[in-house]
């Protein structure tokens, strides 16, 4: 049903958790697995966004290791987070989004920010999953 999948993730035990999730459905339809993390940091200089990219890098690389997630399908972009999230999706073909999701007050509570976005504003399925 799936051939793609994309999960975002952030660089805690959570995204650990989420991409657990999205690994187990990526088996369950022998779907191509990629993790994306979006960094939030659009207005700093260049050059400090290519070194938070780099030392973010490793602590991706390392949740999608067990996974046996390649380093090509470890996405690390800058910018807007649901915004390149749902650009990457499709630009990947990516049939379903995995997020998770954490907040616990306000109108984004139910969901989360990133993820209220994401849902609204993919061209794919969207799973939330509750961390």
């Amino acid at each position: 049903m799936y051939k793609t999948i994309l999960c975002a993730i952030e660089a805690s035990p959570e995204g650990s958790k989420v991409l657990t999730k999205a690994s187990e459905l990526a088996k369950c339809f022998g779907s191509k697995l990629i993790v994306i993390n979006v960094l939030p940091y659009t207005l700093l200089p260049k050059d400090y966004q290519k070194t938070l990219r780099e030392d973010i890098s490793p602590k991706i690389e390392k949740i999608a290791a067990p996974f046996a997630i390649s380093q090509k399908n470890c996405l690390i972009k800058v910018g807007k987070p649901y915004e390149i999230i749902c650009k990457e999706a499709a630009k990947k073909k990516a049939d379903l989004i995995v997020i998770g999701t954490h907040s616990k007050k306000g109108l984004h509570a139910a969901i989360g920010s990133t993820a209220t976005g994401v849902s609204n504003h993919a061209k794919c399925d969207v799973t939330l999953l509750r961390i």
